[in-house]
């Protein structure tokens, strides 16, 4: 019966994943877009507001932590394809221009978030929140980038090669490492359970990142020189990937990070980056959709009723937009970029999507969120998103473009 059911499920996501994924692609938004609001079209919102026994007998709860774990299996084999296939040499030259604009540009939307948090903390905090743990979620998923949506848009737009693209995606692999940290202390604060987790997950996570660098990068170097067989190299990577995506599970900075700079200090045989794209191209269309389906699934914007409550999320949404692109633009003037170069930068940070909500949805488990400022924050997230694709072609930012000024840095 349970796998009847979740075939079941599995057919109605992906079939609703393609429609809407495709509905948004025409209108030129990422198909990740139209794959969150198919969850949202599945779940309490809208199919479950008008049928609420289909919604029920489609998605029980028994079901859920099985499409959760798919899901998220899926993103994991993404991020490591993604880290893959970008080009090492490129993004190693923005590596230090990426840092940066990463730290100077996460200070402004966090500080803009922590006030914020502090304005709305009387009325709409959640039964668990204190002051200090609501205002340091909100600055948290301020401070955020989408780093899978942002990387899936460079994908679609062609444009995870160009200066801009690269620039954009290193710092935001830098921003939403320092948001999990920061994250790790709002739950620190909100358990009772000190600093000391969040010190130590900051330290563990340098203490990965150097070892990743300097001990598993030789190890691999040393394996493609020895193994000629391409399949069972692939076999030892995913080994690999399994692991790291593990520890950093573990230390708390989500499963994605640890996939993610696997890829990217793979060995770039041509072969095996080959097999991975190939993998991709499957994983792709059936197992990463259902992880932003889901993400849908869990969003009620029936809460927000009323013309005060609406003010209250216009004012998150414009909260957000201006700490994030200020954020990015001046901190990418400030390393030598163009104007146009600048703002593109700060229209691409400035997407939440996906990460934001899982960061959301740590908060409303935790009780630090209200279900009415959770839908809030899910329609600024998707929101940030969807403004970046029409405003990026407002710039002149075309498929595979790459301006002049990103080319020649």
């Amino acid at each position: 019966m349970l796998i009847g059911q979740i075939l079941l499920e599995l057919i109605v996501i992906l079939v609703a994943a393609q429609i809407f994924g495709y509905i948004c692609q025409r209108l030129g938004q990422p198909r990740v877009i139209g794959e969150i609001i198919a969850g949202i079209f599945l779940g309490p919102s809208l199919l479950g507001a008008v049928l609420p026994q289909i919604k029920a007998a489609l998605f029980p709860i028994t079901t859920l932590p099985i499409l959760q774990t798919l899901g998220e299996l899926g993103l994991i084999i993404y991020m490591f394809s993604l880290g893959a296939s970008l080009d090492k040499k490129i993004m190693s030259h923005q590596s230090r221009k990426a840092i940066f604009v990463s730290l100077s540009g996460i200070a402004l939307p966090l500080v803009f978030g922590l006030l914020l948090g502090l304005l709305l903390y009387p009325n709409l905090a959640g039964d668990n929140a204190t002051q200090a743990s609501f205002a340091l979620i909100l600055g948290v998923v301020m401070a955020i980038t989408a780093f899978p949506v942002l990387a899936r848009l460079l994908h679609e737009k062609q444009m995870l090669t160009t200066g801009i693209g690269v620039l954009a995606l290193t710092s935001a692999a830098v921003d939403d490492v320092i948001a999990w940290c920061l994250l790790s202390l709002v739950i620190a604060v909100s358990t009772a359970k000190g600093i000391y987790p969040a010190v130590g997950t900051v330290g563990l996570t340098v203490s990965f990142i150097i070892g990743m660098i300097f001990v598993v990068h030789p190890i691999l170097l040393s394996l493609e020189k020895r193994i000629s067989s391409n399949r069972v190299f692939l076999i030892c990577c995913f080994i690999l990937l399994l692991i790291s995506s593990y520890t950093t599970n573990a230390i708390g900075i989500h499963a994605i990070f640890g996939a993610f700079l696997l890829g990217v200090i793979l060995p770039s045989r041509s072969e095996f980056i080959r097999s991975i794209t190939g993998l991709d191209r499957i994983n792709t269309v059936v197992l990463l959709p259902i992880f932003f389906v889901l993400s849908g699934l869990r969003t009620q914007v029936g809460l927000i009723n009323g013309s005060y409550l609406w003010l209250i999320c216009l004012l998150v949404f414009v909260v957000a937009c201006m700490g994030k692109i200020l954020g990015g633009f001046f901190s990418s003037r400030l390393v030598g970029n163009s104007w146009k170069d600048s703002l593109g930068v700060g229209l691409l940070m400035n997407m939440r999507g996906l990460v934001g909500l899982i960061v959301l949805n740590i908060g409303l488990e935790l009780g630090v969120l209200s279900p009415t400022i959770f839908a809030m924050l899910v329609i600024m997230a998707l929101a940030t998103t969807m403004m970046t694709s029409p405003l990026l072609a407002l710039l002149g930012y075309r498929k595979g473009e790459q301006s002049l000024a990103a080319s020649s840095q």
